[in-house]
């Protein structure tokens, strides 16, 4: 095999890992908090049930908040997005947070979703990166290099 040839094999090799390591990922547009046999976040769900015929299942995540791990992601989306978590539930959508499920809570996520719909809005929970995220992903591109790099070395022998 030639040089040339292995060389272009290798490129192609590493486009490839590169963008299934660092494709986006189907993050959700709307992330919601909520506690078992909470009357509020039984309205919440019905409500987002009929927003479902409009939007993918992957569009919204749930977590109840006594599940591990639950309240320290609420405890960094309430830090990212600047406000205090009153009650459950807790959506997060877009540029807003919403607490409870009355008429003004049901109106401003129907006014959100639609201006992420229309305008698109990054996930809740791309916001809160962490230094581990970044992390990982220097740690990503260190092994993306190294792979070209032993494959560069490799074609050489």
């Amino acid at each position: 095999m030639s040089r040339s040839k292995a060389l272009g094999i290798s490129v192609g090799l590493l486009l490839t890992l590169s963008f299934v390591a660092f494709s986006a990922s189907d993050a959700p547009m709307i992330v919601v908090f909520y506690e078992e046999g909470c009357p509020d976040c039984l309205k919440l769900e019905e409500f987002l049930a009929g927003m479902m015929t409009e939007l993918p299942e992957s569009a919204i995540v749930r977590y109840e908040i006594h599940e591990p791990g639950a309240l320290k992601l609420l405890g960094a989306l309430e830090t990212e997005y600047g406000v205090e978590t009153p009650s459950v539930p807790a959506t997060f959508v877009g540029d807003i947070a919403v607490f409870g499920a009355d008429h003004e809570a049901e109106f401003q996520l129907r006014d959100a979703i639609s201006r992420c719909e229309l305008f698109g809005c990054p996930s809740p929970l791309d916001r809160i990166l962490t230094e581990a995220s970044i992390r990982t992903d220097v740690l990503r591109s260190m092994l993306l290099v190294g792979l070209f790099l032993l494959l560069l070395l490799w074609q050489t022998f």
